[in-house]
């Protein structure tokens, strides 16, 4: 029964696709402005703990530190292009390679663009930057590469076909920024509470609320009365049934959150451009730009603020946002792995 799940797993994905097709090093740090540190990992070391690094000698006071920045190569064989492209791409093949990062404590994810297309077989360098108002606890590092344009030959039947698809990742790196006790560090605070004991909550059955009653600091309510769903959201396992449906879960709360909070900051825009609070600072660097194909975040947050003013543009707007968070999200990816767990049940 293991070996047939297993044969099947391996041909969940319609086309070419390499685990292990991109090689991912982080060889040092530096905190803030300070010199870069070299980093003594082992081997098969992928858990760097730089809690005890940048956090106060003093426990009480908040940790004296508002960027991390890790410094590594990444590089991509040539065996890889040739597994995952067709023959008439490889000379210049149509991938962006980039390096995911995200916290599960604050629903936070970034990218971090490395090459953009053409992106040929090399090494790169690798520069990462974790700001600590964005993050809590603990931060995941991945590589992936992803398919930037649609192929129609007939030679792609084994391939993957389609723009933004991922068609190879690397090693997975937890970073842990602190103790994650400390309440100050989250730019969104996040607490697990039986909604049914608590009046200021919604009734039913909700699984999470965002709270907006402190304007200058939201915070995500999960509702315990699920215990076995909050048993899931606290998993640290990268692999496994588990890791898998918890990764779902946060990929449906994260979709919900971000859109609240990005309409949220989007009408705090004030007809200067300008926010009042950190959050909508993060929340409007992360997306606007984004959303309206521009490098000007000036001009997207402008231009947020007027479509969420007319009830013409309203509509489109969302639409705009759906298709963003799809993309920033990528619950595909998430499901797939379920599905592909659920095939060794």
């Amino acid at each position: 029964m293991t070996r047939h799940s297993q044969r099947y797993r391996t041909t969940t994905l319609p086309f070419s696709y390499r685990h292990k097709g991109v090689d991912f090093d982080l060889d040092s740090f530096n905190v803030d402005d300070g010199d870069r540190t070299a980093l003594k990992l082992n081997p098969s070391q992928t858990e760097i703990n730089l809690g005890s690094v940048v956090s106060s000698s003093d426990s009480s006071e908040e940790p004296k530190w508002d960027t991390i920045t890790l410094n590594g190569k990444l590089h991509l064989p040539e065996e890889t292009i040739q597994a995952v492209f067709p023959e008439d791409e490889r000379a210049e093949p149509p991938a962006k390679l980039y390096v995911t990062i995200r916290c599960h404590e604050t629903i936070y994810r970034d990218r971090e663009v490395i090459s953009e297309s053409p992106t040929t077989p090399g090494e790169y360098d690798v520069r990462l930057e974790i700001p600590k108002n964005t993050v809590r606890g603990t931060v995941e590092l991945r590589p992936y590469l992803i398919r930037t344009e649609v192929h129609s030959g007939k030679e792609s039947s084994d391939y993957a076909a389609q723009r933004n698809f991922r068609v190879a990742s690397g090693t997975l790196y937890y970073v842990v920024v602190d103790g994650h006790d400390e309440e100050e560090q989250a730019a969104i605070d996040g607490e697990r509470v039986r909604f049914s004991q608590n009046a200021h909550l919604p009734g039913g059955n909700k699984l999470y609320y965002l709270d907006f009653r402190s304007e200058s600091r939201p915070k995500l309510w999960i509702n315990s009365d699920h215990p076995r769903i909050a048993e899931v959201l606290q998993s640290r396992g990268s692999v496994g049934a588990e890791a898998r449906m918890r990764d779902v879960v946060l990929d449906q709360v994260s979709y919900g959150v971000w859109v609240q909070l990005l309409i949220q900051a989007g009408s705090a825009i004030d007809t200067e451009g300008e926010v009042e609070h950190e959050w909508q600072e993060v929340v409007l660097k992360t997306f606007a730009c984004n959303l309206y194909d521009t490098s000007d975040l000036s001009e997207a947050t402008r231009r947020l603020r007027d479509d969420l003013s007319g009830p013409q543009t309203l509509p489109h707007l969302i639409q705009r946002i759906d298709s963003e968070l799809q993309e920033y999200i990528n619950p595909r990816e998430q499901l797939i792995h379920l599905m592909e767990e659920g095939l060794q049940i």
